[in-house]
């Protein structure tokens, strides 16, 4: 089969199969038009030699030109027998991009497939952006954290002692002056761990307030420093267990008013 560009009248031989592969459209390549070769086919060659071209300036004596032919089959005779075998240069240069027709409706797994997929990433997500801005949350809550424990367990990971500050309960807290120095307090407290679980020992905050409420001092003590002896690595405050605290606060003359302490203090699980 043979189809002559529109645009440049250039011919060009073609298979059946390189119609199908872009739906017949192809591509000069003498002028690079664009073109269906299938609304362009040759049902014969013409011959060559038959036209002519008149002269572009007119003599006095008009001689004859000799005849051009009025199409070029790519500058390479045709064969009268077909080819199997198309080359690049025996065919016009096909579009560079594929045509291709999306199927009417796609399979049912492909859906399963993409819905499992975007609930996985949102799980993901989810998981992430708890732990690393609500991490403390997720890590005591009491349903969560039997599953990290699990987890942990399976992949040998450590995850940091259980923790819930609300499940201690100051029981008395006094704070009285020192009766051998004056700039000197006394201060006890005892608290109980009403949690279901060990836990570490907290540490505690000690502000003392003025009339209005506002902060005159404020001092914190690490467990080791009220309990007045060294904690092992592990060593957790059992639940139900107490702990009696008795420390003398020295440096507090600005808080003492004679033999009082002036207004109040809060005490503090941190």
């Amino acid at each position: 089969m043979h189809t002559q560009c529109p645009h440049c009248q250039t011919i060009f031989r073609v298979a059946a199969a390189h119609l199908n592969i872009a739906q017949g459209h192809v591509r000069c390549s003498h002028c690079r038009h664009i073109f269906n070769a299938t609304n362009h086919l040759l049902k014969q060659l013409p011959e060559q030699g038959t036209s002519e071209r008149p002269a572009e300036r007119p003599t006095k004596r008009p001689t004859e030109l000799p005849a051009e032919p009025s199409f070029r089959i790519d500058e390479q005779p045709v064969d009268e027998e077909p080819t199997r075998d198309f080359q690049d240069a025996d065919i016009p240069e096909l579009l560079q991009e594929d045509i291709y027709e999306p199927p009417r409706g796609r399979p049912w797994k492909s859906f399963f497939f993409l819905g499992i997929m975007v609930i996985f990433l949102a799980a993901t997500l989810t998981v992430q952006g708890m732990w690393f801005f609500q991490r403390d949350r997720v890590l005591q809550h009491p349903d969560i954290r039997p599953w990290l424990d699990r987890f942990c367990y399976t992949f040998l990971c450590t995850l940091p002692p259980t923790r819930h500050l609300e499940s201690f309960e100051m029981l008395d807290k006094v704070v009285q002056v020192h009766s051998d120095r004056d700039d000197a307090l006394k201060f006890e407290a005892t608290f109980i761990n009403n949690a279901a679980f060990p836990q570490p020992y907290p540490e505690l905050q000690l502000t003392f307030e003025d009339y209005n409420g506002n902060p005159l001092a404020q001092r914190s003590f690490k467990p080791a420093e009220y309990l007045q002896r060294p904690l092992g690595k592990n060593q957790q405050m059992r639940p139900k267990g107490s702990v009696h605290v008795k420390l003398v606060l020295i440096n507090m003359s600005k808080i003492i008013e004679g033999d009082k302490v002036v207004e109040g203090f809060r005490l503090e699980f941190f």
